[in-house]
């Protein structure tokens, strides 16, 4: 491996996740900023294969901070999955004067990211996943932005399905890691919670569950209406003194 990084690729690969285009930029201003040339690599390993590289600068990133998706581009790559791809891209890296990679995605992008630091590219991995499935780290890169987008998502829903006394199932992204799940069924107040990582659950337990929650709520509805109903005559005879009060102050 280089004792010196003096130019720094970049990349985004697998599913594209919110903030990486923040990401990008922090990489490009910051290395430009210590005297570094910046590489970016579009369209994951599948245009490092291609050699689809060219040279960033500043102005390159310029108003993307708050844009979703990623400027660089994102695809999946079968080939490089094969130990010839793998030697192949970290050649093209040596080729281009690549010292050092930065790679940001999620687990599949973290697998390529340590092929090259075994082919003798300096390697980092930034997490950017919605899934929070990286291990090692609190937060990844666009989970944040997903758990409020489904929870507004879920809000709404959550209307329609009070106002048609329903009960509504909602899936969210997440593939094996049920984070979005477990996050958005507290914040929400769902009746149940239904995980990837548990696989134990009695189907007829939670439909059961299911209809005897919307028995209450059938009967909290009944309740209220009634008390509305109780409420009512006595706000009308209070209309009624108080015209008399004023009728009285006005003679």
């Amino acid at each position: 491996m280089a004792n010196e990084i003096n130019t720094i690729g970049v990349l985004t690969s697998g599913g594209d996740a919110p903030g990486m285009n923040a990401a990008i930029r922090a990489v490009v201003r910051e290395a430009i900023a210590n005297g570094k040339r910046v590489m970016g690599i579009k369209r994951g390993y599948a245009g490092l294969l291609q050699e689809e590289i060219y040279e960033m600068h500043t102005t390159d990133v310029s108003d993307i901070i708050q844009r979703g998706g990623t400027i660089l581009q994102t695809a999946r790559c079968k080939e490089f999955t094969t130990a010839e791809g793998q030697k192949k891209g970290a050649e093209i890296c040596t080729q281009h004067g690549i010292d050092g990679m930065i790679v940001i995605g999620g687990d599949g992008s973290f697998r390529g990211a340590q092929k090259l630091a075994s082919f003798g590219i300096n390697t980092v991995g930034v997490p950017g996943t919605i899934d929070l499935d990286i291990a090692c780290t609190d937060y990844t890169i666009g989970f944040d932005t997903a758990v409020n987008t489904a929870m507004d998502a879920i809000d709404k829903v959550r209307d329609t399905s009070t106002s048609h006394e329903r009960c509504s199932i909602i899936e969210v992204m997440g593939r094996g890691a049920g984070f979005i799940a477990l996050w958005c069924g507290i914040a929400n107040g769902a009746e149940n919670v239904l995980l990837p990582e548990k696989y134990d659950y009695d189907e007829q337990a939670l439909v059961n569950n299911i209809i005897d929650n919307r028995k209450k709520v059938k009967n909290i509805i009944l309740l209220l209406m009634q008390k509305e109903l109780d409420i009512l005559p006595a706000w009308q005879n209070e209309l009624k003194q108080l015209q008399v009060l004023k009728q009285e102050l006005r003679s």
